[in-house]
């Protein structure tokens, strides 16, 4: 247990420290601020104690709601060591919108996962910590056409904290997490640190396996170019759906979170 939080806590100051190192302003340095929304379907179902599947499905819109962002549609099992430890593997693809291209709308992405995921208390709270790896094989682009596929590996770690603030289930839980994505790869020069990802919202569970969190979240992203980010600012809206073929109370949901 112990180990644990000190695990939880050096990287968390770790994901700080890497904050405010991007925040040193250089002359070169570009900041772009969007404004985007997410919106998302997350379900888990138990066939057994022990296995399960995944199924996901995520939306992002641009200038808010008025564009497209991308579609991301993910397909998994998993096999549940306990109710705090699992390990799961994933497909899934994602529909990135390019306006700029001339024979299509939209580029393709091929990822392939796996994850391990612990939960786990921490005085009032409760704590799920998240280790996913990728490949993923993207479309390259050149100007306004596309110019074959280029393939990078990313490690991605998140800890989430959630506080009850009351012991009646229906009153929303308090929440904050924070994700640091690393990639490598051929193509990977100027942005090993892809994105650091926050979280400050709420989680509500409404009963049966059906939840949902919604709140704020923030996204910086290093581009390619190495000197340009994008800051991206969210509001995000994820439902969550957990079964489970051996119970017959659903009533914790497992958190498997997004894109």
């Amino acid at each position: 247990m112990k180990l644990r939080i000190l695990f939880s806590v050096l990287f968390f100051f770790l994901s700080l420290t890497i904050g405010f190192a991007q925040g040193n302003d250089t002359p070169t340095k570009q900041i772009n601020h969007n404004v985007h929304s997410w919106i998302g379907l997350l379900t888990t179902h138990r066939l057994s104690d022990n296995w399960g599947v995944t199924a996901d499905f995520i939306v992002r819109r641009d200038d808010f709601l008025k564009e497209p962002g991308f579609y991301f549609a993910r397909l998994g099992g998993g096999y549940w060591f306990n109710e705090n430890v699992s390990i799961s593997g994933a497909y899934g693809n994602l529909w990135l919108y390019r306006p700029q291209l001339r024979d299509k709308n939209f580029t393709l992405e091929y990822r392939f996962d796996q994850q391990l995921v612990v939960n786990s208390t921490l005085w009032k709270f409760n704590v799920s910590q998240r280790f996913r790896a990728e490949s993923r094989w993207r479309e390259i682009v050149d100007g306004d056409q596309t110019a074959g596929r280029t393939f990078s590996e990313r490690i991605r770690y998140l800890y989430t904290f959630r506080l009850p603030i009351s012991r009646d289930l229906s009153v929303p839980q308090l929440m904050f997490s924070n994700e640091i994505l690393l990639q490598f790869g051929k193509q990977i020069v100027n942005n090993p640190l892809d994105q650091i990802r926050l979280f400050l919202g709420i989680r509500h569970s409404l009963g049966k396996g059906i939840a949902y969190d919604l709140g704020y979240f923030p996204i910086f992203q290093q581009t390619a170019a190495g000197n340009v980010y994008n800051l991206n600012h969210t509001v995000r809206l994820l439902f969550y759906l957990s079964s489970r073929k051996s119970k017959t109370n659903n009533h914790v949901v497992e958190m498997d979170e997004l894109e």
